[in-house]
């Protein structure tokens, strides 16, 4: 057999190659085609994962400890699989190396590299303690060592919970004493749970190692809104909402239980203030005499009073002192709350907010503007409660604040804004004082003062505030505060963090608490780092990004002010009715409307409030009048205002036709939840059916929405004519009587007794024949 030629070889070996790579992409096709779904098919297992799996959750971790404390970490195991969690193995970490950076606490967060277990269940748990003390010394009840207390033995099972409790004295964390200043700082921790199988869950926590390092404390100003988010009629709180809110566990509790800490201040929302204001009046006295209102003087109509809207139709006297004895009681309540407030409110720094504490970038350029100078304007209403509140501090929703925006805030009074430090940065690296000062002016000319927040604290705090189980969220906060501190251990800067701009909640006093106990942390009121010298900072930055009311929002609130502006000239007291629209109008636009809420919501609640008030003053519906033509007369008419407020109207009557005339009535006063009769002044002209509209005027020239038709039916008197026509009668038939009379002519005498008379006659006047 002859050898097969070189080039011939290589000719074949390049073709069967070709052959084998053209087949494989057509036996490839198909796998390639499947792997989609074969992934869809992984992540759905991972869903469902999701779903059921064992978590652990952290309900308490000491957030700093010293050389004679004890770190203790307590937590939650939730097994929410179909499957019993066998033999479990639990342990606490700890990073071997402190974590003074915030990138060494990310790096913890996102992957435990280097970290040694400090306490696990197989040596220190309920059976290995007892089994120690056994072979050392069974009279021994030293229990000083660390300990892990448990609710599980052998097994979690399936849909069960568990608990736990780690106890770590400090002479056990390894932790050096010798050098306070290079060993203090940060530490990771991770509670790990595993069985046979690997690690089934962990969650992560930090506490700070504090040996009594000598150094400069960083000072912490901490600012607590005090407001009451949410629409409410007329821009006031309801008293029950007031009375929630004040009880054990209501944000005003929080509010009052946070007072503890001396240098805290209080941003106080004047609706706030207003609201408890008109909650604890004096209600007027059931026997006092009732003011007299002014009667129509076309026909004085009948006044009927009828309860409010909404009120009980019951009037048996008992049960009506029953039901006042609730409310007063609620009042004398809320007084003594509010009296205790204000007393220690006083020995705090208070800032003013404008009312509802809005979003004034948002109103700004828009068809109610106006409301923002009214809300600031509204700041005297804390600053005649808290004479040494201050009224010169704007705070804008953070990242809103521009240069124009704080050129208008300037020019309406406020000599320095809240921002935050990610729109005016530090210039040297670290966290720099909170003091300072931003140009409002291109040409750098003019200044506002800045009371600049930390961004990283405040953020931290927001977050550690909205979790279920904030126990974890807080020690990484307290780990920040302490990596801040190892920036410059040794200067002394003044740091600002405000809370959420929303009502408070449960983890608000634990948040403070931690911060605030801190031994790195020296709490400094607002007005100390007001007073200090400014620190220089970068140019303000604008966010393009930030939160704001949306103009949806705006642009239905304006819709809504412009309906009712009108409208509001009816009430007696124009601008307590204007008031009230702003008042309700501005808690739409409240900058915790910014946090994740819908404003639009909000708005649609203040639309229907302003329709409703506009139906709240109506007519009552009447039937038809028959009316005589010819006759001044009047028809009666019934106004009814179930409004809070007293109505000054006139009612005006437009036939549709000429065959009847209506005069307007003279102004009259209806009070608030009461009905009012007056009587139109009309004339009918002539025989018609007429449609007529009745209509409610005010001083103004405004009708309101609300009108009712009527029919007027206009008739002749057919009693009066049916008399006239019957004396025409007897007067005609006496009339042709007369006629005929005269016609026929006098009767006559015959001519023998005529002559007879005429000689009688002669005979009387002859005396001789006589």
């Amino acid at each position: 057999m002859k050898p097969i030629p070189i080039r011939r070889m290589r000719f074949l070996t390049a073709l069967l190659s070709t052959l084998l790579l053209l087949a494989g992409s057509v036996f490839a096709y198909p796998l390639l085609t499947a792997a989609p779904a074969a992934a869809s098919t992984d992540a759905n297992k991972d869903s469902d994962a999701d779903k059921d799996e064992v978590s652990i959750t952290l309900d308490e971790v000491t957030p700093w400890i010293d050389d004679k404390g004890t770190l203790t970490v307590r937590g939650t195991i939730s097994n929410t699989t179909k499957k019993a969690v066998e033999k479990p193995n639990l342990s606490l970490q700890m990073s071997t190396r402190k974590l003074d950076s915030e990138s060494r606490l990310d790096s913890w967060k996102q992957g435990q590299a280097q970290h040694r277990t400090v306490a696990d269940l197989e040596h220190d748990g309920t059976e290995a303690r007892e089994k120690a003390k056994k072979d050392n010394d069974a009279d021994s009840d030293d229990d000083s060592g660390s300990t892990l207390d448990t609710s599980f033995e052998d097994t979690i099972d399936p849909g069960a919970t568990a608990e736990f409790t780690f106890r770590v004295p400090a002479d056990d964390l390894e932790l050096s004493k010798s050098s306070p200043v290079s060993s203090w700082g940060p530490r990771g921790l991770a509670v790990q749970l595993g069985d046979e199988t690997g690690l089934r869950a962990s969650a992560l926590g930090f506490t700070t190692w504090y040996p009594d390092p000598e150094f400069d404390q960083t000072k912490i100003s901490v600012l607590a809104p005090v407001t009451l988010p949410g629409h409410s009629e007329g821009g006031l709180i309801p008293a029950d909402r007031l009375n929630a809110a004040i009880a054990e566990g209501g944000s005003l509790d929080t509010i009052a239980k946070l007072l503890k800490h001396k240098e805290l201040a209080l941003a106080v929302d004047p609706r706030v203030i207003a609201s408890f204001e008109a909650a604890i009046a004096e209600p007027p006295a059931a026997d006092a005499p009732e003011e007299e209102t002014e009667e129509p003087s076309a026909g004085k109509g009948d006044e009927t009073q009828s309860p409010p809207v909404g009120a009980p139709e019951n009037d048996d006297a008992d049960s009506s002192a029953a039901e006042l004895e609730a409310p007063e009681e609620q009042r004398k309540r809320l007084g003594s709350w509010y009296q205790d407030f204000m007393e220690a409110a006083q020995k705090h720094t208070i800032v003013a907010l404008p009312y509802g504490d809005p979003d004034l970038s948002a109103l700004r350029g828009t068809k109610i503007d106006r409301l923002s100078t009214f809300a600031q304007k509204q700041r005297e209403i804390v600053k005649d409660v808290f004479p040494d509140a201050r009224t010169d501090i704007a705070w804008p929703v953070a990242g809103s604040a521009t240069k124009n925006g704080l050129r208008a805030l300037k020019k309406s009074g406020n000599s320095t804004a809240i921002i935050s430090d990610a729109q005016q940065p530090s210039i040297t690296g670290i966290h720099d004082d909170a003091h300072s000062q931003t140009t409002i002016t291109d040409d750098g000319e003019s200044t506002i003062d800045t009371l600049v927040s930390d961004s990283k604290l405040t953020d931290m705090s927001a977050e550690a505030i909205a979790a279920d189980n904030p126990a974890g969220a807080l020690s990484e906060l307290v780990a920040e505060s302490a990596v801040i501190q190892s920036e410059a251990p040794y200067r002394t800067r003044s740091l600002f963090v405000p809370l959420p701009r929303a009502a408070a909640s449960a983890n608000w006093e634990q948040t403070v608490d931690d911060l605030s106990s801190a031994p790195w942390i020296a709490p400094t009121g607002v007005d100390e780092i007001l007073d200090s010298g400014s620190e220089s900072r970068g140019l303000l930055r604008t966010d393009s990004d930030a939160p704001h009311i949306r103009k949806r929002a705006v642009k239905s609130l304006a819709e809504t002010r412009a309906n009712q502006e009108d409208f509001n000239s009816v009430f007696s007291d124009r601008e307590s009715a204007d008031i009230r629209l702003d008042r309700e109008l501005l808690t739409c636009t409240s900058a915790a409307w910014t946090l994740g809420r819908n404003a639009n919501i909000c708005a649609g609640q203040a639309r229907e409030q302003s329709e409703k008030l506009m139906d709240s003053l109506r007519l009552r519906k009447g039937s038809s009048v028959l009316l005589v033509t010819g006759e001044k007369t009047t028809i009666p008419v019934t106004i009814v205002n179930d409004s809070p407020a007293e109505a000054t109207l006139r009612i005006r009557m437009k036939p549709n036709t000429p065959q009847l005339r209506a005069q307007e009535t003279e102004t009259v006063k209806v009070p608030a939840a009461e009905t009012m009769r007056v009587d139109v002044p009309v004339e009918g002209l002539a025989n018609a059916d007429v449609p007529t509209t009745i209509e409610m005027v005010t001083a103004d020239e405004v009708v309101l929405p609300k009108h009712e038709s009527l029919m007027v039916r206009v008739r002749a008197d057919w009693e009066n004519i049916g008399t006239a026509v019957i004396g025409l009668g007897l007067a005609v038939v006496f009339v042709i009587g007369l006629i005929k009379t005269i016609s026929r002519g006098r009767p006559k005498i015959p001519e023998q007794q005529l002559a007879d008379a005429m000689a009688r006659a002669k005979t009387d006047d002859d005396p001789e024949k006589r």
